[in-house]
């Protein structure tokens, strides 16, 4: 089987050799794709580390990637027949499930920006879950439903031969643009916009906080005044213990004081706890002092690294999406100005992108949770070589094993929203609402 890309007669109409090889590619990428989403949900539905906010989304998603990626493995088979069942449901499955991964990028960074500026935490991110997954699977229905029923003398069945798969007939091309790319590219935008806003403020205050850093470790005053603007100050509470005995009666007894002073700034407060004992105290009297203000610039730094690390994987996601959808929205744009035109080249790049949306959602999903994918491998690893655990290696890994691999219920409030916060929220950097 050989073609030629750039011949003539190929360049606008594939050769059959060109057709089968897009097949093929179709089914690769498939493959690949379904086992990314397979090792998604086997992972985050059995271990509790998995679970972090951005990676629930990944997971919601990864259900409309599998079912593209049924119809992309269907390939051209029915592409002949459009009246056929089975191109029918193939071209519904891509109408509907292919644009809704645009719309859980979307929803990924919507989620960056409620934590950056609204202080969403963990639980208000899993109340607004519920409108992600009715918007996100929602509103590709209408469209991708109607479309079976439509039918004209003129233009024939909305569902038919799109060159790569069984999908909208070159003779609906404005439908499209209309309720495919148009949307999509809609979203893409707004992504991007999100994306900019956010990652520009945390790459300023991160700057600043390196700044700082820098002129603290040579000796120098560094500017508190901008600091002060990227995080405004916040209400400081001191805690002071103090812990007094002295002799109460002739009976050999102690009375114990406990004087507890808690002070926040703009407001005194202090109360005090006595407690009395009626046996001798064995220590000296001791004084226990606590403030919470110490070591900012550290926890700030730590937590403007964590922001900036989050960023960088959310623009992960951005990467991909137009890795995705860029080739074959030139594709679709060459053929609605050039009727009944396409290019060869720019088939087989939308043949090898689109299927593989899975795949890189599953890729980017490892990177989110590196350290919990190396202790799953290593943890199936030893199981397929060891079976169960002998007591010894069992009390060994008693401590990883609680964190990334129990299987007991959890609570609301169990540690993938803990986890999740010192990724998302917990460690988010405070940053005012105006830009």
């Amino acid at each position: 089987m050989t073609f030629n890309l750039f011949a003539k007669e190929s360049v606008m109409f594939p050769s059959p050799g060109a057709l089968h090889a897009i097949t093929i590619i179709e089914r690769i990428g498939s493959v690949f794709s379904l086992l990314g989403c397979i090792f998604i949900i086997i992972t985050f539905l059995t271990s509790s580390a998995f679970r972090k906010p951005i990676n629930r989304l990944v997971f919601y998603a990864s259900f409309g990637n599998m079912a593209v990626n049924v119809g992309t493995l269907i390939a051209r088979s029915y592409i002949e027949d459009e009246n056929s069942t089975g191109c029918q449901v193939q071209a519904f499955l891509i109408q509907q499930f292919l644009p809704s991964d645009a719309l859980w990028a979307f929803s990924m960074a919507f989620n960056v920006y409620l934590t950056f500026y609204f202080k969403f935490d963990a639980e208000k991110l899993k109340r607004i879950e519920t409108w992600y997954l009715l918007i996100c699977y929602g509103l590709p229905f209408p469209p991708a439903l109607a479309y079976i029923f439509i039918h004209t003398q003129a233009k024939g069945r909305v569902y038919g031969d799109a060159t790569l798969w069984c999908w909208v007939n070159s003779n609906w091309d404005v439908l499209r643009v209309a309720t495919f790319y148009g949307p999509v590219w809609v979203i893409i935008l707004a992504t991007f916009f999100i994306y900019i806003r956010c990652g520009s403020e945390i790459y300023r205050k991160r700057g600043l906080l390196r700044k700082a850093d820098s002129s603290s470790h040579g000796g120098h005053d560094f500017e508190l005044s901008k600091l002060e603007e990227a995080y405004p100050p916040k209400t400081t509470v001191t805690t002071e213990i103090r812990v007094t005995s002295e002799s109460a009666s002739s009976q050999s007894t102690e009375q114990t004081e406990v004087d507890l002073r808690d002070t926040e700034a703009g407001g005194p407060g202090a109360y005090s706890i006595m407690i009395s004992s009626g046996r001798r105290a064995p220590l000296a009297p001791t004084a226990v002092s606590a403030n919470p203000s110490q070591g900012k610039p550290k926890r700030k730094k730590n937590s403007n690294d964590a922001a900036w690390a989050y960023t960088k994987c959310a623009i992960l996601f951005f990467t991909a999406l137009l890795v995705t959808w860029i080739p074959s929205s030139a594709n679709r744009v060459f053929s609605l100005v050039h009727t009944g035109e396409t290019v060869v080249a720019l088939e087989i790049l939308s043949a090898i992108v689109l299927p593989l949306q899975g795949f890189w959602n599953a890729i980017i999903y490892c990177v989110t949770s590196w350290s919990a994918v190396k202790l799953f491998f290593s943890e199936t690893l030893r199981r397929t070589k060891h079976g169960n655990s002998p007591p010894n290696f069992v009390s060994q890994q008693r401590d990883r094993h609680d964190l990334a691999f129990s299987l007991r219920g959890r609570s609301n409030k169990g540690p993938e929203d803990s986890d999740s916060m010192k990724e998302l929220a917990g460690n988010a950097i405070p940053m005012s609402k105006s830009s």
